[in-house]
């Protein structure tokens, strides 16, 4: 898995930095579908693809499944891209990168990024 941009488009303030994070199809089961059941699968779900999107806000504590056609495309507000490049980082656990003992429950990153 690994963290290769990060959010900058409108979200709340509680948020703190938000970055992206992609997840194989076997990281996606072997470890997010643990950690956050079926909301691990639903921005997914039906779809074959081979990396799964994940935000990773509030200091680690929250993990907000990515609904990629309409987060991503509904946030170009102007033309302006909410996504920016940032330092990599890789792990091979997600507890390495997320607050797994004081997780926050997931909600839904269009309704949670637009505020």
């Amino acid at each position: 898995m690994r963290i290769i941009k990060k959010w900058i488009g409108r979200q709340p303030e509680t948020a703190g930095e938000v970055r992206l994070l992609e997840v194989t199809q076997a990281e996606m089961f072997e470890q997010m579908y643990p950690l956050l059941g079926q909301l691990a699968l639903h921005a997914t779900s039906g779809h074959d693809v081979d990396f799964r999107l994940y935000f990773i806000c509030e200091g680690g504590r929250r993990i907000l499944p990515v609904d990629k056609p309409s987060v991503m495309s509904g946030a170009f507000n102007g033309g302006v891209n909410p996504l920016v490049d940032c330092e990599p980082v890789s792990a091979s656990s997600i507890a390495e990168l997320v607050d797994t003992a004081s997780l926050l429950p997931a909600v839904e990153a269009s309704e949670y990024l637009f505020k």
